[in-house]
């Protein structure tokens, strides 16, 4: 126990010179003085929860006189009188007039736009109609003329020639203007006439002047058949769906 005792002791000594030799090393080096170590005391002198209420309590104080410095400068603001407040709503009726003269104005010009749209589709479907009407009356005559009577005739005079009697009396029609069509002659060409006939001629007939197209003028041969194909589709008669 005694030499417990003396171990204390000799500890407690120790730590009271290390803590006077840290001291003055700090007065000796122009860490401290007596200034410093009063605010040392005054530091440590306040609890930790007497710190944190101290601040608290100074920070609602702020607050207080922000916001009284806020009250006491409304209160010194000059009231608004009648002539201003007068002016203060005509200026605000006026802001809602353009804005309202604004949406107008896009209402309106959405509606033009709209209009020449309608317009536009209008045009377009007359348009539609009257080529509907127009190709089917080609069309109608187109038909009509092909099996008339007299187009027959010549139809079978044609496949009775030989192949290039029959090609050199098809060339002379195209080059005929207008084409010797009778009442059909205002909307058929020669072209339109030769492909009629060629179109209404058995297979084996129209190879046989086709051929004879190909050898005197290849290209007018390929042009001859391109309107082939073409009329073929354009006066094909309406198919009647299956019931």
């Amino acid at each position: 126990m005694k030499r417990l005792w003396t171990i204390l002791s000799i500890l407690a000594v120790a730590n009271v010179l290390a803590i006077g030799g840290f001291v003055g090393w700090l007065k000796a080096s122009g860490r401290l003085d007596k200034d410093r170590m009063i605010r040392l005391r005054e530091l440590f002198s306040p609890t930790i929860v007497q710190e944190k209420t101290q601040r608290e309590e100074a920070d609602a104080k702020a607050a207080q006189s922000v916001l009284k410095a806020a009250e006491e400068a409304k209160s010194q603001r000059p009231p608004i009188n009648a002539a201003d407040r007068l002016e203060l709503s005509a200026q605000g009726e006026e802001v809602r007039r353009q804005q309202l003269a604004s949406l107008e104005k896009q209402v309106d010009l959405l509606r033009s736009a709209l209009a020449r749209d309608a317009a536009e589709v209008a045009r377009n479907r007359d348009q539609l109609t009257q080529d509907q009407a127009a190709f089917e009356a080609m069309r109608k005559r187109v038909l009509e003329q092909e099996g008339s009577a007299q187009f027959k005739k010549t139809l079978s005079t044609l496949q009775d020639l030989k192949p290039d009697q029959a090609k050199k009396a098809l060339k002379e029609m195209i080059a005929m203007t207008p084409a010797p069509t009778g009442s059909a002659a205002t909307i058929h060409t020669g072209f339109d006439l030769v492909v009629s006939y060629l179109n209404s001629m058995d297979s084996r007939s129209r190879v046989k002047v086709v051929n004879e197209f190909i050898q005197d003028d290849p290209k007018l041969a390929a042009d001859l058949l391109e309107r082939l194909r073409t009329r073929g589709l354009a006066f094909r008669a309406p198919e009647v769906p299956a019931k």
